[in-house]
């Protein structure tokens, strides 16, 4: 008969979540991702991002709201939102609405650790992204998940996935964090924990 484990045998599961895992659930429009963010909240999971995902998100959200601004609420083409997109208009009102709604998010996920960037950091990413087809913002994201010791970092990107795997395996490290997408968090705990 397995042994059965105490409460203070059971290991930490710390975990590192992708930007657009928390875009799905800041919009509430990835309803996986809403529900997952309730997953982690009811199991007292630890959880990492960085400060580069809290700037990738306002991001988002600004080219979201000038989108609506220049093609819904001036009629705008499409290809005149893609033209001008790196030269925005937004009001001061529409950029607080922008920031009231990420703190108001991270207000109500208080659980998630927003982690800054260390030099070391920046070494690691420098490294994988010089021996790898990752985007360097995954390098980043990978490089912190590593730093925090997470057991899984979790997105959508499936090529991250694939490509997020195939680094740690080489490094050896498939046994210490594995990529997964949110619907395979918990059988890729199982997996490493055990």
């Amino acid at each position: 008969m397995p042994k059965i484990k105490r409460k203070s045998e059971t290991p930490k599961v710390t975990i590192y979540v992708d930007t657009c895992i928390l875009q799905g659930a800041l919009s509430r429009r990835n309803t996986k991702d809403t529900i997952f963010m309730d997953k982690i909240r009811e199991k007292g999971w630890e959880v990492f991002t960085s400060i580069h995902t809290l700037m990738e998100l306002f991001d988002i959200a600004k080219d979201r709201k000038y989108l609506i601004k220049k093609v819904l609420d001036e009629w705008g083409a499409v290809n005149s939102f893609l033209r001008s997109r790196d030269r925005k208009n937004l009001n001061r009102s529409e950029l607080d609405d922008i920031s009231t709604e990420i703190g108001n998010f991270f207000t109500t996920h208080n659980f998630i650790t927003l982690g800054n960037i260390t030099e070391d950091v920046w070494r690691d990413v420098m490294s994988i992204g010089q021996s790898s087809n990752i985007h360097s913002s995954d390098a980043l994201h990978l490089a912190l998940a590593l730093m925090w010791e997470c057991q899984v970092l979790v997105t959508h990107d499936q090529f991250f996935i694939r490509e997020g795997n195939r680094i740690l395996k080489e490094a050896k490290m498939e046994n210490k964090l594995r990529v997964c997408d949110v619907d395979k968090v918990e059988e890729t705990l199982e997996e490493i924990l055990l």
